[in-house]
């Protein structure tokens, strides 16, 4: 019994060890293990290991220090692909606020240019300056940032006002003489420009716009924008531009149509009154007793200042060229009011030649221009005797054929043009016409016909013509003399008008 009792203490005395063993052992082994793990996690070398762990220990350091440096490699470039991420992500936040910036300003430019087009539409439809006026300064309040606006046109010498809008106190015109005007270049009307934009009160906060309307060198006028400082923005300038280019065609446009209406009109009239004009010459003179007659009237213009005139009274034939200065309008009204008044002259009176210019004179003095005048020849053929009486007023002599013999001459009486002086008296001569003589009344237009050269037809070639041709009627010398000039001239422009009155004696 008790030796079964120390056997079981004895028992339990061993287990006990063997349990304290074990345990130690695992302990140790434990202790090992912790160490292993700790110099793993440290990436230390561990020196005190048995042969077989610390060979595989080393490796398996080895591999955790190498996967550590590659993971910490990939954690710094992923940091950086990460700094990336954000540059990149601020620089599209940035781009998308510019792209939405962009966006909203070709919105509005797309909505200005469609607006643009539209005034541009309305304003080149219109042809009255006024209306088209009134349509832009109603866009530029419309389109810009405009408060104010002031609208000057040029007409002849003077830049007018036409429109303001808004409170503007300046709004006088300004004129310049047309002779400087002529002289302006770019800068002279920049300057006119800048100094009228000084007249026109503005704020502190405001600034005032200079749009010169022009068209290549056509000036046309000005426009004065006044706006907020802080509303000038770079689409706004762009607008105020486009605006006034096209404020610039469509004046330019009205301003050439009501001159173009203009040219008609006048072209409508010149033309009635050509066509009065030529109604006006005398009509069934060819034939007159005893004398074969030819006439001839070209204008150089569409009017001119020359005129002839026959009339027939008591058996005496009445024969007047004339020629007036210049040419034209003017020139064909003192040649109409002058052939009126001589007219009335020779029909209310027995006046001689001579005494009919003398009475012209007196009556047309007061009323001719100092830069005008008229140079005339006045003749009467009495159908009875032959007897051919002329005076002449300043005018150029007569170019006569005397068949008896065979001569050719010019023939003329000394005497002022008409409207140089008052109470001048005229001269007369006379000589008795025969059979086949010729007489050819006739004005500068003739003799200072000019060819390409600038050479002038001259009085000895149209006395050359007349008696080579002596044998022919008078309607064939005028053709002959009308060739001549044709062939001279070789299509050089006509610069003065031409008239010819050509008497041939068929008795």
């Amino acid at each position: 019994m008790i030796t079964g009792f120390y056997m079981l203490i004895i028992f339990l005395i061993f287990v006990l060890y063997i349990y304290i063993y074990i345990k130690k052992i695992i302990n140790q082994y434990i202790n090992e293990e912790l160490n292993i793990i700790s110099g793993l996690k440290n990436k230390v070398k561990l020196e005190k290991l048995p042969d077989n762990i610390k060979i595989e220990y080393m490796e398996t350091l080895e591999k955790i220090i190498k996967q550590e440096n590659e993971l910490n490699n990939s954690i710094d470039e992923i940091k950086e692909y990460r700094k990336e991420l954000d540059v990149t992500y601020s620089t599209l936040v940035s781009k998308s606020s510019q792209l939405e910036y962009t966006n909203s300003l070709l919105e509005k430019r797309v909505r200005s240019l469609s607006n643009l087009n539209h005034i541009s539409r309305v304003a080149l439809s219109m042809f009255n300056i006024d209306k088209i006026v009134d349509t832009l300064a109603d866009a530029y309040f419309v389109l810009t940032a405009t408060t104010r606006i002031s609208i000057y046109l040029w007409e002849k010498e003077k830049l007018i006002n036409k429109k303001i809008k808004g409170s503007i106190d300046y709004t006088e015109s300004l004129s310049f003489p047309m002779h400087l005007l002529n002289k302006f270049t770019n800068e002279d009307y920049t300057k006119i420009y800048s100094d009228l934009s000084k007249k026109i009160t503005i704020l502190n906060d405001e600034k005032i716009i200079i749009t010169p309307l022009k068209v290549k060198e056509r000036q046309l006028g000005v426009i004065f924008l006044v706006q907020n400082k802080d509303q000038i923005l770079e689409i706004n300038s762009e607008m105020i531009s486009a605006l006034g280019i096209q404020a610039s065609i469509a004046i330019d446009n009205a301003i050439s149509y009501a001159e173009l209406l203009e040219k008609e009109r006048i072209s409508r009239e010149l033309e009635l009154a050509s066509s009065i004009q030529k109604q006006i010459l005398p009509k069934g003179f060819e034939k007159i007793k005893g004398m074969d007659i030819a006439t001839y009237f070209l204008p150089a213009k569409e009017i001119g200042g020359d005129y002839y005139d026959l009339s027939l009274k008591n058996n005496n034939l009445s024969i007047t060229i004339a020629d007036v200065s210049g040419k034209g309008v003017p020139a064909a009204f003192l040649m109409s009011l002058s052939r009126s008044m001589l007219k009335t002259i020779n029909y209310v009176s027995d006046y001689t030649p001579a005494e009919e210019l003398n009475l012209f004179n007196k009556i047309v003095y007061s009323d001719i221009r100092e830069d005008m005048f008229i140079t005339m020849m006045n003749a009467e053929y009495n159908l009875e005797t032959s007897l051919f009486t002329y005076s002449s007023a300043g005018h150029n002599p007569l170019v006569v054929y005397r068949k008896e013999n065979d001569t050719i001459d010019l023939y003329g009486t000394k005497g002022v043009a008409i409207g140089f002086v008052k109470d001048y008296s005229y001269k007369q001569d006379s000589f008795e016409v025969k059979n086949g003589d010729i007489i050819v009344f006739y004005t500068d237009g003739i003799i200072e016909s000019e060819n390409k050269n600038r050479k002038l037809f001259g009085t000895k070639k149209l006395l050359d013509i007349i008696y080579e041709n002596k044998e022919l009627s008078a309607k064939e010398i005028k053709e002959k003399i009308l060739e001549a000039i044709k062939n001279f001239r070789k299509g050089y422009e006509q610069t003065d008008d031409i008239t010819f009155v050509i008497l041939k004696s068929i008795k």
